[in-house]
Formats: C-alpha cells, structure tokens, sequence
C-alpha cells in the first residue's frame, strides 16, 4: 500500500513538472516580460505624447491668444520679438519650447467627437514652432475642463483630444501679453564717503 501511494505522488509529481515545463516553454500565462510590457502600455496610455521633436532646431515661436498674436525668432543665441526687433524673454520661451517638444497629456479623450464642446471647434489659444528644416507643430488649446483639473488640447494636424495641465497655458498668456525681456536691474549708486570723515573704527 505505501509503496502504491509513494509511486502516485511520484506520478502527480511528474505531470505537474511537465505542465510547468510546459507553461514557460510556450510563453502560456502572465510571463514577467508580459506583464512588463502590459505596465508600460498602460502607464503609456495614462500619459499619452502630444509631441517629440528636437527643442534645438526651433528657429521661431508664434504664440495667439483671441486678437493678441505674438512671433519671436531665433537669431544666433538671442530670440527677438518680430516686428519691433526687441529681445524677447529667453529664458521664458525657451522654458515654453522644451515643453512642449516632450509634450504629454495627463489624459487623453475617448472618441472625442464634437469639437466645440471642448471649445477646440475654434480654440482661443494657440503655440506654434518652426523648426530649421521648416517643419511646424502647433498645439491648439480650448476650454478648461468641466472640473478644472486641466485644459483641452489637441494637435492641429490631428482629431485626437488630450487635457494637459493648465501651467502650459498660463504661460502662454503672459508671454503674449509681455514677451519682451524684463530689464536689467540696476544696482543702487553707492554715497561717497565725505572728505575727512573719520574712518569707522574696525569692529571687535
């Protein structure tokens, strides 16, 4: 009897190590790799790409906003305001450039359909480069959403609708309204010391 039990574990032994064998030879089940690749997907679709293109070969920016539209370009090192021939904000159009080459939405839109009720039938705001081959992307931005937790966007070659974080557009709106480069401050004149006052003590 105990030999017949001894030889029927053996047995139930055998079968599971070939169903094992089995399962990892033909890649059968949640393999790592698998599940690897199905956080990735899923982390990609959580955070779609709007954009990907070199932040160095932008030679021209055209910001829009309603009636205002502001064009900076690119000349050597400095970025002028086309039309007045004014340095432009550097540092805050560049900040707005290198985003918007990586840009990635928080969400994207299921089957968005109607343009307008993301008021991207006609969008108010709009961020357009030109790159030194010539290629453009531009980025058209609508309404906020109905909670507040972003801004409608959406590619202007492209149906697809993406909500991105409303920093993007805020700092679009200030460089339209002031695009040109802060001043310099000055430091304050230093008083002469009269002549024959008497020279403060060293302290200690």
């Amino acid at each position: 009897m105990n030999y017949r039990v001894t030889i029927g574990f053996l047995a139930a032994a055998l079968v599971l190590g070939v169903l094992v064998f089995g399962l990892d030879k033909f890649n059968i089940g949640p393999t790592q790799s698998n599940l690897a690749a199905a956080t990735s997907t899923s982390g990609a679709a959580q955070t779609p790409a709007i954009f990907q293109f070199d932040d160095s070969k932008v030679t021209a920016m055209q910001l829009q906003m309603g009636g205002q539209q502001v064009r900076v370009e690119k000349q050597g090192d400095n970025w002028t305001v086309s039309g007045s021939g004014d340095p432009a904000n550097r540092s805050s159009f560049t900040s707005l450039i290198v985003r918007m080459s990586t840009l990635k939405a928080t969400r994207g839109v299921d089957n968005p359909g109607d343009l307008s009720q993301y008021g991207l039938d006609s969008p108010k705001e709009s961020a357009m480069v030109q790159l030194d081959d010539g290629s453009t992307y531009q980025l058209d931005l609508g309404s906020k959403t109905p909670v507040q937790t972003g801004t409608y966007a959406k590619r202007s070659d492209a149906a697809d609708v993406y909500v991105i974080a409303d920093q993007f557009s805020t700092d679009l709106e200030r460089l339209v309204q002031n695009p040109v480069e802060p001043p310099t401050p000055t430091a304050a004149p230093v008083s002469p010391v009269p002549a024959g006052s008497p020279t403060p003590a060293p302290a200690g």
